[in-house]
């Protein structure tokens, strides 16, 4: 009784206190709503960002802290939102999903929560479908192959839908690299992937695409891929050399195999209703510094695949002449499955112009 007495005496003191002296960052809107003066609006400003700013948004990526990817969130992204907005908008970056897997965190911002994540069209399919087809298999054999994919008219008209909603899409030009298939036993042709258990993401359309190529699919969390193979729960996962750097991948598999079947471009997804909320010279910025980060990350991860695949093969991977075109037939099937036939007929049909 004593201790719920003394918090209530606590609560009590500390409101008559607030009331007393005020807060300088709730009465200065007032006072220049009133009419009061440049100079005490932009004091409370200032106090905003000395106090952590008005805005704070989380940001989670499934990627290690030494990615390009994660590099350039906090490098650039972080930072150009935070310097432009004056610290009014902060960001945190999370690595390693902290914040919960991609599905988790869509979730959230679905809700309104301050939150984005970095992602993919196969994820994103789960809204709207049709957006998946931009990971399907072997649509973009380039970097810059996948990039005129997101400027198509039916790209923009997937992403309004995904918009609509309740997302938004910062800019989807992160480069991850190209897919590849790290195993236990050599892989040469899809005839080599039968029976052999591969770790898949979840999305549909990576779990069709593995299906097609010949193997097994086993969901779960990238962060659970290491030990599911280090404990042979798995042989294999399909992934781009950076990530599989960040996670030590030459310690549990021993081949890689140049598949390449997909050039995985992902995006900043954040919450559509907190993204709303923001005045609009801030969300500018978010959308621009997004697109400036995307395009430092992606830079940075083709600059460094000749080093990547070094630590890997330093580290004991062997490298696999695989049978590509073998791969590619295999999975021609994918369109006609996942109903992908007709919207894949209308990018070539852009594309070709």
């Amino acid at each position: 009784m004593k201790r719920i007495t003394a918090t209530i005496l606590a609560g009590t003191m500390a409101a008559m206190s607030l009331m007393g002296c005020g807060s300088s960052t709730a009465s200065a809107p007032a006072a220049t709503a009133a009419g009061g003066s440049k100079e005490e609006s932009t004091t409370a400003a200032a106090s905003a960002a000395s106090s952590g700013g008005t805005y704070t948004l989380k940001v989670n990526t499934a990627l290690t802290e030494n990615d390009p990817l994660y590099i350039a969130l906090t490098d650039v992204f972080e930072k150009t939102v935070e310097e432009k907005t004056n610290g009014d908008v902060q960001v945190e970056v999370y690595s390693g999903s902290q914040l919960g897997t991609d599905e988790d965190v869509l979730e959230q911002a679905l809700v309104g929560d301050a939150v984005g994540v970095i992602t993919d069209p196969g994820r994103l399919s789960n809204y709207v479908y049709n957006i998946g087809v931009l990971q399907a298999p072997y649509i973009a054999d380039s970097y810059e192959d996948a990039l005129k994919l997101f400027e198509t008219e039916t790209y923009k008209g997937v992403a309004k839908e995904v918009e609509d909603n309740g997302f938004k899409i910062l800019s989807f030009n992160y480069f991850q690299g190209e897919r590849e298939l790290f195993t236990k036993n050599p892989v040469k042709t899809p005839e080599d992937l039968k029976g052999q258990r591969i770790r898949s993401s979840g999305s549909q359309v990576v779990t069709s695409t593995l299906e097609a190529m010949g193997a097994n699919t086993s969901v779960m969390a990238w962060s659970e891929a290491y030990q599911a193979l280090q404990q042979q729960v798995i042989e294999g996962v399909e992934v781009h050399l950076s990530a599989a750097v960040g996670s030590s991948m030459q310690e549990v598999t021993k081949y890689l195999a140049f598949t390449g079947h997909q050039q995985l471009l992902t995006g900043l997804v954040i919450s559509g209703s907190w993204f709303d909320k923001l005045p609009d010279d801030y969300k500018k910025i978010l959308e621009d510094a997004s697109f400036e980060a995307g395009k430092s990350a992606s830079e940075q991860v083709i600059a460094r695949n000749d080093e990547y695949l070094k630590i890997l093969q330093d580290g004991g991977i062997e490298v696999v002449e695989c049978d590509k075109e073998a791969f590619k037939k295999a999975c021609e099937k994918v369109y006609d499955e996942l109903k992908y036939t007709e919207i894949k007929a209308q990018l070539d049909a852009e594309l070709a112009k």
